[in-house]
């Protein structure tokens, strides 16, 4: 009786890990599709420095526009917090983000970091 009882414990816990195992490796994959899509989008950013709002433009395809100015860059990585491109002279180009959107810029190759204004604040707004 005792061994019946170790064996049905042994494949409980087994079937259980198995399960967990399934689960966390599903949702991971669709996370990681999802991620273009998280980045995608016409972004506002501040330079401080020259009293300028610069838009940035994210495509589905990952393609980049500054100002409405294509700019050539691959993909180096793509995290839910991170989007690293590296563009054509060799600089790379830093999209941070937090749990809801892209937060932040870094550009290497004016070694500056620019904040990401929120989707609802305009040029007007943000003067305020």
């Amino acid at each position: 009786m005792k061994r019946r009882g170790a064996i049905l414990f042994g494949l409980s816990l087994l079937a259980g890990l198995s399960s967990t195992f399934l689960r966390k490796q599903h949702p991971t994959d669709n996370a990681s599709d999802d991620l273009p899509v998280f980045y995608a989008g016409t972004w506002t950013y501040r330079d401080e420095e020259h009293h300028r709002d610069h838009k940035l433009e994210i495509d589905l395809n990952m393609l980049i526009k500054i100002d409405g100015r294509a700019m050539p860059a691959t993909v180096e990585s793509i995290s839910p917090s991170e989007l690293v491109l590296l563009d054509q002279y060799g600089f790379h180009l830093e999209v941070k983000a937090n749990e809801q959107r892209p937060v932040a810029l870094f550009d290497e190759a004016d070694n500056r970091n620019y904040v990401i204004l929120s989707p609802n604040i305009g040029k007007q707004d943000a003067a305020y």
